[in-house]
């Protein structure tokens, strides 16, 4: 772990950026550039579009991948490598292609980096330690990525903190603050997204109003330059919400999920009283004009939810959810492919660049041999793949077999991609008795679609060991 990135410190300095398989013009282009001047089509050739229609192009130096914007992880793919941020692991990796090795981001020969390998020991010292959890962005050259600790945040009069905007050279040298954000109330902003200009947030808050405790969620927004340091609020739900943000143009397209009714516990029985039904909000944020449109709001029949969802560039929205696959029409979500077996239960959660991500669960995650089938489908409801997901990379990698303890079946922290194939980082716990303080473990698997069936690379393996007490 003592290599650093000094044998490819010019290499990066020039790197070409790919994000969704698209890749960089030889000419950089400008950011305050028109950019409705139309869009890339098949074979490079450019689609007119009309006068006054909103901006969908893409532009690889300003513009989120939406693979990662609300992925517990994310992949910056460049032609020799990827960044790689795990929100589990406060260190940015780059994995090189020649080397096919993961290296810090860190420029300093002597530099330690990870301590005895174990990624739950912080050394701050380390230029690849940012403890920037689900960021950052490759955004016009640099590397930005948000701290978590900040200034005392003064719309709350102190009482909880905002955090910290740095960006640095993709070397991981020249670390500089950019400015403070601080949220508009009590609400501690998650995924912050780059996209065009603007720093995006998506965002709890709980707070006390008349003996009640409240709950909302929002999508909140910041410009990335200038002296604004609070987050304006976009759209705002009761309750604690799952959903999240995809990018198309100057769009920021988003899900809200929420609970509407009556909840309440006799604290003298313990019985519960649930009136709640589960809704979702589905909207699109004009960032140019600062336009909000609210497309979808319905709430659903019991037992119902929503998990996610995708936006694609001519406006089709995806959403994925306990009925499998559906996509929004004249205001109604209509049902694609609902992952119905006769003889296997599929969980739909994780819609991808135009593919939706079923799988099985084990009947025992403590089963360290357990198996878990796929089913890979594109937006139109066909099969990309269907079948069990090849986990021999697990089961013999020397980490497996080299600790003691048994080792938890992978639980799936992330899966993007597309139907070529998918990238997962899985998420395994070791158990030893007594101790509850347990080890833990993070895989970064490819997954190709061919052929003649699956093709499975492990790219990086990552322990938070047991750190000893003294």
């Amino acid at each position: 772990m003592k290599r650093t990135l000094a044998i490819i410190l010019t290499v990066l300095l020039a790197l070409p950026l790919l994000s969704c398989g698209k890749k960089q013009p030889d000419a950089p282009q400008d950011a305050n550039a028109p950019q409705n001047a139309g869009t890339a089509g098949p074979a490079g050739t450019e689609t007119a579009m009309p006068a006054g229609a909103a901006d969908t192009s893409y532009n690889p130096e300003t513009d989120a991948d939406n693979r990662f914007t609300t992925a517990n992880c994310t992949l910056i793919e460049t032609d020799d490598g990827f960044y790689l941020a795990n929100c589990e692991c406060p260190y940015l990796l780059f994995y090189d292609y020649a080397l096919e090795e993961m290296i810090p981001v860190c420029s300093r020969p002597e530099c330690e980096h990870v301590i005895d390998n174990n990624y739950a020991i912080d050394n701050r010292s380390c230029d690849a330690w940012l403890s920037a959890s689900r960021n950052p962005s490759l955004y016009n050259g640099k590397l930005y990525y948000v701290y978590d600790y900040g200034e005392q945040n003064p719309n709350t009069g102190g009482a909880t903190l905002g955090c910290k905007l740095f960006r640095m050279n993709p070397d991981g040298t020249g670390k500089e603050f950019v400015k403070n954000l601080f949220p508009p109330g009590y609400g501690a902003p998650q995924w912050f997204i780059l996209h065009r200009g603007n720093i995006y947030g998506f965002s709890h808050e709980s707070r006390v109003q008349d003996a009640d405790v409240i709950c909302t969620s929002s999508v909140v927004v910041l410009p990335l330059e200038g002296d604004e340091t609070t987050f304006k609020t976009i759209c705002e739900v009761n309750g604690s919400s799952a959903g999240g943000m995809r990018f198309i143009g100057d769009y920021c397209y988003f899900l809200l999920t929420y609970w509407e009714g009556d909840y309440s516990v006799n604290w003298d029985t313990g019985e519960e009283f649930d009136e709640r039904v589960f809704g979702g909000k589905i909207g699109r944020w004009d960032s140019k004009t600062d336009e909000l449109e609210i497309l979808y709001d319905n709430l659903l029949p019991e037992g119902e939810y929503y998990l996610n969802l995708w936006a694609e560039p001519d406006g089709s929205i995806y959403v994925i959810g306990s009925q499998g696959l559906m996509k929004l029409e004249d205001g109604e979500l209509k049902v694609i492919q609902s992952f119905d077996d006769s003889e296997k239960k599929y969980h739909a959660s994780y819609i991808s660049d135009g593919v939706v991500i079923a799988h099985t669960a084990p009947s025992d995650f403590k089963d360290p041999y357990g198996s878990m089938d796929v089913w890979i489908c594109r937006f139109d409801g066909s099969t990309v793949f269907k079948g069990e997901l090849p986990m021999e990379w697990y089961y013999n990698c020397p980490e497996f077999k080299g600790i003691d303890g048994n080792p938890d079946f992978p639980g799936w922290m992330m899966a993007v991609g597309d139907e070529t194939g998918i990238w997962v980082m899985f998420d395994v716990t070791w158990w030893r008795v007594p101790s509850e303080n347990l080890p833990s473990a993070e895989f970064l698997v490819r997954f190709d679609f061919t052929d003649g069936g699956v093709q499975t690379k492990l790219y990086g393996t990552f322990f938070n060991m047991l750190v000893p007490q003294d």
